[in-house]
């Protein structure tokens, strides 16, 4: 289940309205939607999809104001880059600081957010030893999700 799947929009957009409101964040109109597009997408989304889903109601918007409203989204922690896909994910706890390794189907999309100081802890702690110096830590896990891996053994015994 993707991270969008845990809680309903509404519930994850009210959790943001609300850390923004507390934070004195602007978390403006665009701002909102993109987050709100993000959420019902359920897996990860890239910034030119985001703008083919915006223009039916925004027209068209220049890709730096999207870049822009997802740069905002990640420095605050509504959403979490992808690295591997250049794409965005729904962050599962938004407001609450924390270091996240991902689950990503190779076959279907399907991201799993998997909160976990300790593996983040244990793997920043060994880069010192070897003389580097980290800077920004992504874990992503890619594989088959149990739905897709079901799929994959059901069509090998039907072969």
């Amino acid at each position: 289940m993707s991270a969008a799947a845990v809680h309903s929009v509404s519930e994850q957009l009210a959790r943001a309205d609300a850390f923004a409101a507390e934070h004195g964040l602007a978390l403006t109109p665009l701002r909102r939607q993109v987050y709100a597009l993000v959420v019902v997408a359920a897996r990860p989304i890239g910034a030119y999809d985001l703008l083919a889903a915006l223009e039916p109601e925004r027209g068209r918007v220049p890709p730096t104001t999207v870049y822009r409203a997802l740069d905002f989204l990640v420095e605050h922690g509504f959403v979490h880059k992808i690295e591997s896909r250049n794409a965005f994910v729904a962050c599962c706890e938004v407001g609450k600081p924390h270091q996240s390794q991902f689950l990503i189907c190779e076959r279907c999309g399907d991201t799993v957010e998997i909160p976990g100081e300790e593996l983040a802890e244990r793997l920043s702690a060994s880069a010192p030893a070897h003389g580097f110096e980290v800077h920004k830590q992504v874990v992503e896990l890619s594989g088959l999700c149990g739905e897709c891996k079901t799929k994959k053994i059901n069509t090998k015994e039907n072969s």
